[in-house]
């Protein structure tokens, strides 16, 4: 079942994915601002975590989409942000979100100091800016970072387990975040991989095709239901079909398709 099926959806409101999955942003679903990526809300027992923040560029509409979903979940509060990588679109909006709720942020230890302090040019955002990505006066807003991610290291959110997968391959710390849901087993792939074995290379420093030859296959074998990726689609079943997809392209000779 691909992403447009049986999803819950009220006029200019956040996408109510399944029982516990909620997509609250994203510029592809005109959901919130253009330059976001897809931001996701995971509901706990007593609270929430979100996975990317989108840009930062104007969160109205963002925050906007969190109330609504706080409201009707009886106001649980946003403590934690997982992202998955530092590139803006993804990570921009993590200052303002902190600054609101007062919530931890999480990202893989390679990419830490990005968030923090990275220029645009260490961060990429100087080459998406020349592409067209983003306008000239964009400016992305550094934020503290409360953990930083090893491989294989599990968040804990109440009851809830999320484990934090680093593949090294879109950018050198992508995190993918894994976690068990009554409804399924989740992956929310930032830009490592995409439906239908899209990958996420990118021609800057960091992006690196080795990379996703050498460190995808810690995606095989998860037995993945639900593929989150950060932007276009996402399956709300047999998702694991989408990542061997990508991990069987990966040991041929020709580049694998790619989302840009």
């Amino acid at each position: 079942m691909s992403g447009d099926q049986n999803l819950t959806r009220k006029e200019g409101k956040p996408l109510k994915l399944s029982d516990h999955l909620y997509l609250v942003g994203g510029g592809g679903f005109s959901l919130s601002q253009a330059f976001d990526s897809n931001v996701y809300i995971v509901e706990t027992a007593t609270s929430l975590v979100m996975v990317d923040t989108g840009a930062g560029y104007d969160t109205g509409k963002l925050i906007s989409n969190v109330e609504y979903i706080r409201q009707g979940l009886g106001n649980k509060q946003l403590t934690k942000v997982l992202l998955t990588h530092a590139h803006a679109d993804h990570s921009g909006g993590a200052y303002e979100l902190r600054e609101r709720y007062g919530c931890e942020v999480y990202i893989g230890e390679q990419e830490a100091e990005l968030v923090q302090t990275g220029t645009e040019k260490e961060m990429g955002l100087e080459a998406a800016k020349q592409s067209g990505f983003y306008c000239s006066e964009y400016t992305f807003r550094h934020c503290e970072i409360t953990a930083r991610l090893k491989h294989s290291e599990v968040i804990k959110a109440d009851n809830t387990e999320i484990q934090a997968l680093s593949v090294p391959s879109h950018s050198p710390g992508s995190m993918c975040y894994l976690v068990e849901l009554p409804e399924g087993r989740a992956l929310f792939s930032g830009d490592v991989v995409f439906l239908n074995g899209i990958i996420g290379l990118l021609n800057i420093d960091g992006s690196s095709l080795s990379g996703y030859r050498r460190y995808i296959r810690r995606l095989e074998g998860l037995e993945v239901d639900i593929l989150l990726p950060g932007h276009n689609m996402f399956a709300m079943e047999a998702g694991q079909k989408h990542i061997d997809m990508a991990v069987a392209s990966l040991k041929r000779i020709q580049i694998p398709p790619n989302f840009i």
